[in-house]
Order: C-alpha cells, then structure tokens, then sequence
C-alpha cells in the first residue's frame, strides 16, 4: 500500500558533490544508502594552474570555467547511467557544495559561516542549468574534514586540522567538544611549486614531477623546497600560537593534495620551534586516501581525498533519505 501524503520510502538517493578549493573543482555522484556505506561514481578534479601574482577576480574566473566543466562531466556521468538501466542512480536528488577559504569562511564565536555571494550565484545557476531545480547546500570543507577525522580517528583527544589548499592552509582546532579556534595561513600547495620554479629554475611540471619523489631521492632542488616548508612551519607555528589558548592538543593532522602531504608534515616534524608549543610532546600525521577508502563502498582507482571526506560527511547528514 502506498503511503499517505507523500511518504518517502526510499532506501538509497544520489547527492552530486562539488568541492570548490581555490586552486581546483572536484565533483562526484555519492550514492547515499540507509543500509550500505555511500559509493562515488564520476570522479573528477580539474586544476587550475597556478601563477607568479595572486589575483582575486583572475583566480574567479577560472574557478567558474572549471566549475562549469565538472557540472558538466557530472551531468554526462548521470545520464549514462539513466541510459545504461541505472535510471535510479542517475537521478540527482540535491547538490552539496564544499568550499575552501577563501569561499567560506568559519565564525567560530558566532557558530556561522559566510560564504563567498559571487561563487554560491555561479553554483546555483550552474547546477539549474545542468540539473534542474534541486536542492543545493553550502558547506565548509572544514565540517567535512572535522567529521571525517572523528569518524577516522575516535579518540577524543583534542587535535589540530591543517587543510592545505592550493593558495592557502586552514587551521582548526578540534575536540569532542567542537571547534575552538580556527585561522588561515597564505601557504599551500602552489607556495611549494612557486618557490621551486622561482629559485629552482624549472617549469611548473618538472616542479610537481619532483614532488613525488622528493621525499625519496636526493637533488638540487631540496634546498629551494626546504625554504618553502620552513616558511610553511613558521608561519603555522605563529598561527597556532595565537589559536591554542583555547585548548591544547597533542596532535596535528595534515589534509593536503598529493603528492604534498609528507612534505607539510614533514616540514612540522623537523621544526624546533614547534617542539614548543608541545612541552608535553605530540604527533604529526598525514591523512590519505587509504585512511578513508575502507568506509566508502566504491570509489575511483586514485581516489579524491576531498570528495571522500564530503561524502562521509553527507552521508553522515542526509542518509535519513
């Protein structure tokens, strides 16, 4: 018998995701489930290439040609899999949109979040466009990974996030209690890859090349890079010295694009200074895909990081189907 008034007894619905980071747009199809672990269909990350002089309206047009061609690959992805008897599947019920500083940013007193007007315009006509009238709610990366990391890592203890972005790093402060502090730095990934191509006197693909295999392999451009996590730890080191009255964690946990996230909790591990701000002593990690993939039911080969935390987190918030 059918319910009354509408009654939804649906047991599983596809959410599309987006993850708007100031250097890159991801998206994916997460299928949410009442009984299973959520699944990611359609993966896709296009990356904005970096340049030598930060501009604000530069950097938002590209973010808008690059959102414009995920919506798209997602739609083809969707319709694929109506054409292909997967018609349930392929039927997006709501858009969740992920953003990175300088999209979002955390009023930590206020319990608020103020999103960047021009970027929820542009997600709003875009995804009408692609996909009809839907539902469509703004996040900041910072509730995704705060989420995940209680979910990856339950013990309680108080612990620093550090999300690396492409221009920046987002620092939060974390217990079971909520978020206590929060504060940026303007260091990230594309900091690293202009510092070896300024100083190191290569192109920005041998810079991202080296990358991978810096962390194994001895070569003239490791002193240019050394520079680069030092700048990076010193200017954590003063971030965090303004957060921790709050609460005083005895863990940093490092969120950063690959092939990036041993170099940045590296660079913490081998500064002095920070040894003072942990008297007691305490831990530095990177957190990776394979940390994630166990409670995701399918996901790409190279699996996006971002896009599995978010879909962690919906999953966690609109499973209620």
């Amino acid at each position: 018998m059918s319910p009354l008034f509408g009654g939804n007894n649906r047991k599983e619905k596809t959410i599309a995701i987006l993850d708007i980071e100031n250097g890159s747009v991801g998206a994916a199809l997460a299928r949410i489930s009442r009984a299973h672990a959520p699944k990611l269909y359609g993966e896709i990350r296009i990356p904005i290439p970096y340049t030598y002089a930060r501009n604000t309206a530069a950097l938002m047009q590209r973010i808008g040609e690059a959102l414009r061609q995920s919506l798209v690959h997602t739609s083809t992805v969707a319709a694929r899999l109506r054409n292909h008897n997967f018609e349930d599947h392929g039927n997006i019920s709501r858009i969740a949109v992920f953003l990175s500083p300088p999209w979002a940013t955390m009023q930590i007193n206020e319990g608020a979040v103020d999103f960047s007007r021009p970027i929820q315009e542009m997600v709003r006509h875009g995804a009408t466009s692609m996909f009809g009238y839907k539902p469509v709610t703004f996040h900041p990366i910072g509730t995704a990974v705060a989420h995940g990391s209680a979910v990856l890592f339950p013990s309680g203890e108080p612990r620093i996030l550090c999300i690396v972005s492409s221009e920046m790093s987002e620092l939060l402060i974390l217990s079971q209690q909520g978020v206590h502090g929060r504060g940026t730095i303007p260091v990230g990934l594309y900091t690293l890859l202009r510092t070896l191509t300024a100083h190191g006197g290569v192109s920005s693909g041998e810079a991202i090349s080296f990358l991978k295999i810096a962390p194994t392999t001895s070569h003239e451009l490791h002193e240019p890079l050394i520079h680069a996590q030092r700048h990076f730890a010193s200017q954590f080191t003063d971030a965090f010295r303004e957060l921790r009255a709050h609460v005083s964690p005895q863990e940093v946990l490092i969120i950063a694009p690959a092939p990036s996230e041993e170099l940045f909790a590296r660079a913490l591990i081998e500064d002095d200074s920070l040894s003072d701000l942990f008297p007691d002593g305490g831990t530095v990690r990177a957190l990776r895909p394979h940390h994630v993939s166990e409670f995701i039911g399918a996901h790409a080969r190279q699996p996006d990081l971002h896009l599995m935390l978010e879909t962690l987190f919906a999953d966690a918030k609109f499973s209620g189907i």
